[in-house]
């Protein structure tokens, strides 16, 4: 398949057809201009599955349907774990879905500008995806000048903790320092419980908790890090923040903050741990909050950051993390972006985020959040943000060292130096 055709219209100078020609062109009474294809209305969505809740990809590709009842989507899923893999391979063999999700920047696998200047996505300029790009992050949805994703929600990447389950445990609020952290780790183990769930197997659930720990310690003190490192003012290796990021696993580890043998720990050890009240929290986006909630109704899960150093220190990182392109190959591009302004307009816009728990990126108004968001409101509101790093490392083999590290860590295989080394060789 190719991008959609173009008439090819062959220019003939007058006297070069002989009048015989002519005559039979007249007589046969040929159309010289071809009749329109018909529009292809059903298309394929490839996307992960839901850690938690139901899926909000089907949700949006149903309420689509619903109010258009001449097109088909079909939902293909795949595991979060094997996702971006996944899409990259069928990209390269030519067999991709029609629309599939996207991360905003370059740090992963399916990451938009990576897979835009592979020639792999179809251009957008001409929807309604720029009002789903928050001020000050067009660059992470553009190449060449021309955009290329459209973001669904905004999402919040921090701790999400049942509170019930804390306060059963005799701990009234949720630590607000990394030190009040550590002594609730050893309430929740007093009373069998861990703090934390990690799924310490999966690269994309130990990546992600690094850069939600990295919020006061690196990109809360300076914003413009991941700037600095593509100037070379900076290095993770002998950076203070990142190192002393990385300590705070063994530090977690060493006080029983997590789960036994979070080196074995999966996505499913988090969403199991977390319903069966075995754990506290995990770092996993905002959204699991209602999911979670809603698996378990006697809980009380909550939105909160890291605990900082001190409490003035805290940040939480708040962007669009979960986006939606279309491949350049698709022969029902039409279809595909009719589908995406559907996603956009008033009454779709909402549908994505209602599913998935975070907030909407189109028209999100952070003075009126879900209790839920309580513990982060304020940094929200005062601006005390940070999109998540690796949407602007230099390429998706950063964040897999950085996952990979994290697990030579638990495991005792690997030492913080050696995993910073090796992020700063990825990039």
């Amino acid at each position: 398949m190719s991008q959609p055709t173009r008439s090819a219209r062959r220019a003939l100078a007058p006297a070069a057809l002989s009048l015989l020609a002519v005559s039979a062109l007249v007589l046969s009474g040929c159309a010289s201009t071809a009749a329109p294809k018909a529009e292809v209305k059903a298309f394929t969505l490839y996307a992960p599955v839901a850690e938690s809740g139901g899926s909000p990809y089907k949700a949006l590709a149903d309420a689509f349907m619903k109010a258009n009842p001449s097109y088909k989507i079909t939902l293909e899923e795949a595991g979060g774990d094997t996702y971006g893999q996944g899409l990259s391979t069928k990209l390269q063999a030519g067999n991709a879905a029609d629309v599939f999700e996207v991360a905003p920047g370059r740090g992963q696998n399916f990451s938009v500008l990576s897979l835009a200047e592979a020639g792999y996505l179809l251009p957008l300029d001409d929807t309604n995806a720029k009002t789903t790009v928050p001020a000050g992050n067009e660059a992470m949805f553009k190449s060449g000048g021309k955009l290329y994703a459209q973001g669904l929600d905004f999402t919040v990447a921090a701790i999400v903790a049942n509170l019930a389950l804390m306060q059963k445990d005799g701990i009234s609020a949720y630590p607000t320092t990394y030190s009040e952290l550590l002594k609730d780790c050893a309430v929740a183990k007093d009373h069998g419980h861990s703090f934390f769930v990690i799924a310490g197997s999966m690269v994309p659930n130990t990546g992600f908790f690094s850069m939600v720990m990295s919020g006061d310690l690196v990109y809360g003190p300076n914003p413009n890090w991941n700037v600095d490192r593509q100037k070379k003012k900076v290095t993770f290796a002998k950076d203070k923040g990142w190192n002393t990021t990385l300590d705070r696993f063994t530090e977690l580890k060493t006080a029983g903050c997590f789960q036994a043998s979070p080196e074995a720990g999966t996505f499913d050890t988090i969403t199991n741990n977390l319903v069966g009240e075995v754990s506290y929290a995990g770092v996993i986006p905002s959204g699991a909050a209602f999911g979670l909630g809603g698996a378990n109704p006697k809980a009380n899960f909550v939105v909160n950051p890291f605990p900082g150093v001190k409490a003035s220190d805290n940040v939480v990182s708040a962007s669009v993390n979960y986006a939606l392109a279309i491949n350049a190959k698709s022969p029902a591009a039409t279809a595909a972006k009719k589908f995406l302004n559907f996603a956009s307009s008033k009454d779709g816009s909402g549908v994505f985020p209602k599913v998935s728990g975070n907030l909407p990126v189109v028209g999100a108004d952070f003075g009126a959040l879900p209790p839920q968001y309580g513990g982060v409101a304020e940094l929200l509101t005062k601006g005390r943000t940070y999109a998540l790093p690796n949407s602007a490392w230099d390429s998706a083999e950063v964040y897999n060292a950085l996952g990979t590290g994290v697990q030579g860590l638990f495991t005792g295989q690997a030492k913080v130096k050696d995993v910073l080394t090796a992020m700063d060789a990825a990039w």
